[in-house]
């Protein structure tokens, strides 16, 4: 449960970041793409390449849409981003960028 209040911070973060710079084709546009890259950058998540870390937050999104929880999500990410904290404010960005209609997931107890 502590994890989880741990993790809303950097969600919200995330989304609000991209909330603010969004456009309404969120998920289709070069620039949504460009911006969840942006945060992917500033938080030092330690993915190989750009098309790595643009495949992981689709794949969070994917998962999130089939039903698996938030903190499944970002625990399976952790590895991969270099950490709870860089995967659960990437999670947060790739749901503002790639599937802005789970938003109401970033929210534990939701």
């Amino acid at each position: 449960m502590k994890l989880r209040y741990l993790l809303i911070a950097p969600l919200v973060a995330g989304v609000a970041v991209l909330s603010a710079c969004g456009s309404d084709d969120a998920g289709t546009s070069d620039t949504s793409t460009k911006v969840y890259l942006q945060v992917v950058k500033s938080v030092n998540a330690s993915f190989a390449t750009e098309d790595d870390a643009v495949e992981a937050g689709k794949k969070a999104c994917s998962d999130l849409e089939s039903g698996t929880s938030m903190v499944t999500v970002i625990n399976d990410m952790s590895a991969q981003a270099g950490g709870t904290a860089q995967a659960a404010t990437v999670v947060g960005a790739a749901v503002s960028s790639f599937c802005p209609d789970q938003k109401d997931k970033v929210i534990p107890g939701n």
